[in-house]
């Protein structure tokens, strides 16, 4: 089956230049074609004002959680505006087997990250690194988002509009690993076990990052 595949990815960071180049070639292997998808950063929000934030747990959301919120949240606008399925990826989901026949289903998760921290340590749905939707869920999506005040980062608002409970039992998702590299991220979750950068790609040495430069 072929699928219109978009990436939200950042040309402009090297982190996320140095994921893309990692994983796009696991999407080649299984002559998937992927659609590059310009992230929101930090520094794109003063254009935006669609979705309204309260506070996350007990604490206000980092500029680089809005960002992904709307870098997904434009994403759900282009699979309803466009009226053609969708599956969403970020630059670090990397294809490990061939994508499920999904022309029955309405949405799907995907992906999975096998996490090496913390409590809950395994395999695990990673619901926004890998995910199917059709334009009615993506108008699910949209109007679960617009409605209220927004108290979940992406990845919780995508887990429970598309029942995240029930897809965890069925069990289906180990196609698309969400990896990682050091514990780089390019996005501030305040989690000590993930090392953020920048933008301005600070904190980092950027010759060093794993044999990537």
């Amino acid at each position: 089956m072929k699928y219109k595949i978009m990436m939200i990815a950042m040309s402009g960071h090297p982190i996320s230049v140095m994921y893309q180049r990692s994983v796009l070639p696991s999407w080649e292997k299984f002559n998937h074609k992927v659609e590059i998808f310009e992230a929101v950063t930090p520094k794109d929000l003063v254009y935006k004002n669609k979705l309204e934030f309260g506070r996350l747990r007990k604490r206000e959301f980092t500029s680089t959680e809005k960002a992904v919120w709307y870098s997904h949240f434009e994403l759900w606008c282009v699979c309803l505006r466009k009226k053609t399925p969708v599956v969403i990826i970020e630059h670090d989901s990397k294809l490990v087997k061939p994508l499920p026949d999904m022309s029955n289903e309405g949405y799907k998760f995907l992906s999975f990250i096998d996490r090496d921290f913390g409590p809950k340590q395994g395999k695990h749905i990673a619901p926004g690194s890998g995910y199917y939707i059709t334009p009615t869920v993506a108008e699910r999506l949209i109007s679960n988002a617009v409605c209220k005040p927004i108290t979940v980062n992406s990845d919780g608002h995508i887990g429970v509009t598309l029942n995240f409970s029930k897809q965890n039992k069925m069990n289906d998702f180990y196609y698309i690993e969400q990896i990682n590299f050091d514990g780089l991220n390019t996005i501030d979750h305040r989690n000590q076990n993930r090392k953020f950068i920048g933008l301005d790609y600070e904190n980092f040495d950027l010759p060093s990052i794993h044999g990537q430069a």
